[in-house]
């Protein structure tokens, strides 16, 4: 253009101007301007595009991580309240007269009620739904608990298994909570009652407060049957609503137990782009969604002044928007590239958790593990008073058995022995772990040494049904067979206790080896 009218300036070369306006060459930048001019817009119209993508990628991302991070911050939650219910339970059932330890017990509950803000009540019902033990002061009269579903829940299910039920208004206060009971075994095996958490559902409302969200994003908390335990803005009309017909519960969480999407949220109907997790330990589910028609307005408004730029400066920023889209492509293949290596540090990181306390072999704890809580246990010893018990074992001639049968075979048998010592009858607070080459062990707390006799008498039968081949050892009956050695004491809060226990422990398991193996020993 500006070429045409420097010549057009002067009548004498306006044949030249129409010769070279008519060339070949002038043409070609004619052709390629506009060539260009399309691309450039067909390169906005791309990049508007990408950006919107963008946008939606960004905000999956942040719903998932927002969704990820409550999910953690409740399975702390629960779990906080699960270690102080089974402390509670712990104490009951070592001192399983209920009715001549409410007064002391409800201390307990005050005392573990004020370490945990989320907490709105701990309280203890016998077998008939009586209350004996809160938290509360005064202990209400009058009020039987029986009617309630975990009350229920617990006198049918035996199992000894945290459950968290659906929001519930509190007699005592008429506040808002989640119950979170566990069950209690009475002496005699039975039903014996019910441990109960409360948590307050105004904790998560102060909590999901401090993340700034628009006026139509949503923030939930749910049981896994779909209930809602809280729903951010929402009110508390929608606390117990079922969402099961939402896509999350039909489609979604069938595939995953966290990712992202876009569906019609079953709250209110509208579009969202929603992330979502699920914790591993708790029957729980989060979901984040952003509305999509506000986002649709912010993209919108982010983009009106690079647009009407971008149409007005056509001819000046063509360079720059080229140098601008390949940086946002080269940062998108790098975000891209950091974020698989995040996923596979993570993988790597709870991998690594993982195998620091368990045996790579036999599944069981591993050395780690055991030490930490044989101090643990004796620990508790010290305070409470009760004895811990130390089973050490080793495995009959098992050099002999490596040598004539192989290493790959040795490792079979030690799982096998591994598997059955796992499997026998045990308390939830027992564990029992891989000490190390051919020899277990396994932690016995709150336990008499004639209580551990018994069991230590059992894993040498355990392992000696197993009627493993074993054709170098010196037992007559010519299997795999184990020793055992048992110790007890009552810490005295020292550190030398572990090394007591587990001086005497292997004195005892040397004393059943050198007496002819395949045997117990004190």
């Amino acid at each position: 253009m500006e070429i045409r009218n420097v010549f057009t300036q002067k009548p004498s070369a306006q044949p030249e101007a129409e010769r070279i306006a008519r060339s070949p060459l002038v043409r070609s930048i004619w052709i390629f301007g506009g060539l260009l001019i399309v691309a450039v817009l067909t390169i906005n119209a791309w990049s508007l595009s990408q950006s919107w993508q963008r946008m939606i990628r960004n905000a999956e991302d942040t719903a998932i991580n927002l969704s990820l991070s409550q999910a953690r911050q409740a399975e702390d939650t629960f779990l906080q309240t699960e270690i102080t219910l089974r402390e509670l339970q712990r104490d009951l059932q070592s001192n399983i007269a209920a009715g001549a330890q409410g007064s002391r017990l409800s201390l307990t509950m005050r005392d573990l009620k004020s370490r945990l803000p989320q907490l709105h009540g701990l309280f203890f019902y016998d077998a008939s739904g009586k209350w004996i033990a809160t938290s509360a002061q005064p202990v209400p009269v009058g009020i039987n608990n029986s009617d309630r579903d975990y009350f229920v829940y617990h006198r049918n299910n035996p199992r000894n298994s945290v459950h968290i039920g659906p929001v519930i208004r509190s007699r005592s206060t008429g506040e808002l909570v989640i119950p979170v009971s566990m069950r209690v075994t009475s002496a005699g095996g039975g039903f014996g009652g019910v441990l109960l958490a409360t948590i307050k559902v105004d904790y998560f409302r102060h909590y999901y407060g401090y993340y700034e969200m628009g006026n139509s994003d949503v923030l939930v908390l749910m049981l896994a049957d779909s209930t809602v335990l809280y729903a951010r803005p929402m009110p508390d009309s929608y606390i117990g609503k079922n969402l099961s017909s939402s896509c999350l519960f039909r489609e979604m969480l069938m595939k995953s137990d966290r990712g992202s999407g876009q569906w019609s949220a079953a709250l209110d109907g509208k579009k969202r782009i929603f992330g979502f997790a699920r914790p591993e330990r708790y029957p729980l589910v989060v979901a984040a969604g952003y509305d999509k028609q506000s986002l649709i307005k912010q993209w919108m408004k982010s983009r009106v002044q690079d647009v009407t730029l971008n149409l007005a400066l056509l001819a000046g920023i063509l360079i720059m928007i080229f140098f601008i889209l390949r940086q946002a492509r080269m940062n998108l293949r790098y975000q891209a590239e950091l974020t698989q290596l995040r996923d596979e540090l993570t993988i790597v990181n709870n991998s690594l958790k993982s195998m620091a306390m368990i045996d790579g072999l036999t599944g069981l704890a591993n050395r780690r593990q055991f030490d930490l809580y044989l101090h643990e246990s004796l620990m508790r010893s010290a305070v409470n008073g009760e004895p811990v018990s130390l089973l050490m074992i080793d495995v009959d001639y098992f050099k002999r058995y490596n040598d004539t049968y192989g290493h790959t075979n040795g490792d079979e048998c030690l799982r096998r022995l591994g598997d059955t010592l796992s499997k026998m009858p045990h308390r939830s607070a027992d564990l029992v772990a891989r000490y190390g080459g051919e020899e277990f062990a396994i932690i016995l707390p709150n336990t008499q040494q004639k209580d551990a006799l018994r069991v230590a008498m059992r894993a040498v039968e355990a392992v000696r049904s197993l009627s493993i081949s074993h054709q170098t050892t010196d037992v007559p009956a010519g299997i795999v067979t184990i020793s055992a050695g048992c110790a007890t004491i009552t810490a005295s809060g020292k550190e030398k206790d572990v090394q007591q226990l587990l001086t005497h422990a292997d004195a005892a398991l040397y004393r059943a080896k050198h007496h002819g193996r395949n045997r117990v020993a004190l």
